[in-house]
């Protein structure tokens, strides 16, 4: 059993790994749920509670930031999972009050094609799309938090970008908007990336 000083040194370099990490947590499991920023807090806190229980097998800077993003991964997937149904209604709602509204309709229904087009991406896909256009993730980070090889990111990026530009194709014409609507549901630096 560890002693006093050490439960405190254990409680230094939690305390360290929250404070240097919360945010890009906060900001990875945000962006993966659609901006709910309650659930992203209570889905956020999930995570550092099980980095605290597992504080033993986090490994050091900068690797520690890369084992947060898979307990995060992991504890969105489940959040997703038990809550798809709900998502998949929102979303045909907004789409059905978008085609309601005028020029603004138009761009908001251009961003939710994105967004719809992205949900169409399997789960591998869009997960590499995200961590690469969202995170600013290497593909050797992204790699890390998958649990497979930066070469492997790089043929699964490929792949996740050519079904996006094949979906949203097929959608039809763009609307007036959609660079806009674009740069609205993906960060203004991976515009290129896509």
């Amino acid at each position: 059993m560890p002693g006093p000083s050490e439960a405190q040194a254990g409680g230094d370099e939690f305390e360290a790994l929250y404070k240097g990490c919360y945010q890009a947590v906060f900001a990875y499991v945000v962006r993966r749920i659609e901006g709910d920023t309650e659930t992203a807090a209570d889905l956020t806190a999930e995570v550092f509670v099980v980095a605290l229980r597992k504080r033993s097998s986090i490994p050091p800077p900068p690797e520690d930031r890369l084992w947060l993003y898979g307990v995060a991964r992991r504890i969105v997937l489940d959040h997703q999972r038990r809550h798809r149904r709900q998502a998949r209604m929102k979303s045909q709602l907004r789409v059905q009050a978008a085609l309601s509204e005028s020029d603004t309709g138009q761009v908001e229904l251009s961003r939710l094609r994105v967004r719809q087009a992205i949900q169409e991406l399997k789960p591998v896909h869009r997960e590499v799309l995200q961590l690469v256009a969202w995170d600013g993730l290497s593909h050797a980070e992204a790699g890390h938090v998958l649990g497979c090889t930066a070469n492997a990111v790089a043929l699964r990026l490929h792949h996740a970008r050519a079904r996006l530009r094949r979906i949203l194709s097929a959608y039809g014409p763009p609307d007036p908007g959609p660079r806009l609507a674009q740069s609205q549901v993906l960060p203004s630096d991976s515009g290129s990336q896509i």
